[in-house]
């Protein structure tokens, strides 16, 4: 009993350390749909390796196959949840790639065939396989769209992908804007293959703007006593609400958004995806009408990863499901349900709206998720080339304002040149015979000095 307890414990929590909704822990409530996911480059490793330790309620093992690639065998040593044989170093780039792309991808491609081998052993029964990186380096960033490639056109397996924005930087920007306009044509790059597979080269993006969660980690963080830094903040964030996702459509309830819903609506529609996560008190939602516009309201807050969304010009479809305390989820029925239909039409016209509401064992509070497919960017990436420009502006003037190494030009002996009287110096300045042998050495002395270190 201890054991099952303890094995409880920790699958509610990521690392043994985030805390995951309550709803994880119900009764049949799993992972509905089988992810994959590779980690790239640093960033994308550390939130591959946050996947990793997500854990199952049954037997303790993780949830989702995960492997990990990078140059740098030093970033992989922190790593606490992948094991090292699904650990791919780069041979050959043991040290990095100095945040260049090219070699990054020149690296990957040295070293494609292991890791090509790997994935499709180890993510063969995956649904849909999530091509993870930060886009501010050199691994991740050279490597992830021939990896995304790859998987799409011979595993024959939907693939999405998580990136990460760099906080602003003129390097990682630049790298982040030229990595990002080859991987968005993707999402509407319409495939087939000698099967006649009609497949997109990617089927979602994830967006993780990390100056936005910093701002939010310093601001208003979510779990304050964990005393988390921002990097690690970030990483559990977007973990958490994917899979926090995955689990709720498989909760029962008599109006539910299913797994084919998420799948085939939302997540292989070509879009980037945007989440919102909003907790109600249920004592302070002073009536149904209250509540139902707090629900609406939702995708307009703070989302998760990125904001600055065109929600009215950009949404082609969205999910929306509501968790409920069992004690009240009578607030919430079928008339309820088309009210909320209703409304979102009015905001957004010509929108597939999947709504779906289930109960949890939660005492006071209603939590409504939704996720977006969206036909843009958030603005931070839509302004990715104007940042990196203005970035390398600010450089080249800061240089040009510098004080400089100049000092002046060489000055010259004295053009004097007075006469110089040598004078001798003895011990005893009156004693002549002395005096004599101190001139003799003197004369030895100003000899030319015969190791001239710089003959030929």
């Amino acid at each position: 009993m201890i054991k099952d307890l303890d094995l409880k414990n920790r699958a509610a929590l990521i690392d043994g350390v985030w805390p995951l909704e309550g709803f994880v822990k119900q009764k049949n409530a799993e992972a509905s749909i089988k992810y994959g996911f590779i980690g790239l480059g640093q960033g994308g490793s550390k939130i591959v390796d946050a996947f990793a330790g997500i854990r199952s309620f049954k037997d303790g093992e993780p949830v989702y196959p995960c492997l990990i690639v990078n140059s740098n065998l030093g970033d992989m040593k922190p790593l606490k949840n992948i094991p090292k044989h699904l650990q791919f170093g780069l041979k050959g780039y043991e040290q990095g790639v100095g945040k260049n792309p090219e070699i990054g991808k020149k690296a990957f491609l040295d070293n494609g065939e292991e890791i090509f081998a790997k994935i499709a052993e180890r993510m063969s029964n995956c649904q849909l396989i999530y091509v993870v990186g930060s886009m501010g380096g050199g691994t991740g960033t050279g490597a992830i769209n021939v990896l995304i490639d790859a998987i799409a056109d011979y595993l024959a397996i939907p693939v999405a992908s998580i990136i990460s924005l760099p906080v602003p930087h003129e390097v990682e920007s630049l790298n982040a804007y030229n990595a990002t306009t080859e991987l968005l044509p993707k999402l509407k790059d319409v495939r087939q293959d000698e099967t006649d597979r009609v497949y997109r080269g990617l089927e979602n993006i994830s967006i993780l703007d990390n100056q936005k969660i910093f701002q939010d980690h310093y601001e208003d963080p979510e779990f304050p006593d964990l005393k988390l830094t921002w990097d690690f903040y970030s990483n559990y964030k977007v973990t958490s609400i994917i899979h926090e996702w995955n689990v709720l459509t498989s909760l029962e309830s008599h109006i539910s958004l299913d797994a084919a819903d998420l799948f085939n609506n939302i997540l292989l529609t070509g879009g980037v995806l945007t989440y919102a996560k909003k907790k109600i008190n249920l004592d302070e939602a002073v009536s149904k009408d209250d509540l139902i516009t707090q629900i609406i309201e939702t995708y307009k807050g703070k989302n998760v990863l990125a904001n600055g969304f065109n929600y009215s010009k950009d949404m082609t479809a969205m999910g929306l499901v509501v968790v409920m305390p069992k004690e009240r989820a009578d607030m919430l029925n079928q008339d309820t349900l088309e009210l909320i239909r209703m409304k979102f039409q009015n905001e957004l016209p010509n929108v597939s709206i999947y709504p779906g509401f289930v109960s949890s064992n939660s005492q006071r509070h209603a939590i409504v998720y939704t996720i977006a497919s969206m036909a843009g960017l958030p603005e931070r990436a839509k302004n990715l080339r104007q940042e990196a420009g203005e970035l390398e502006r600010l450089r080249i003037e800061k240089e040009k304002s510098a004080s400089g190494f100049e000092i002046g030009e060489k000055i010259n002996r004295n053009p004097l040149n007075p006469t110089v009287r040598r004078v001798s110096q003895s011990s005893n300045p009156f004693g002549q015979q002395e005096a004599q042998q101190q001139t003799a050495a003197a004369s030895q002395q100003a000899a030319p000095f015969k190791r001239n270190p710089f003959a030929k």
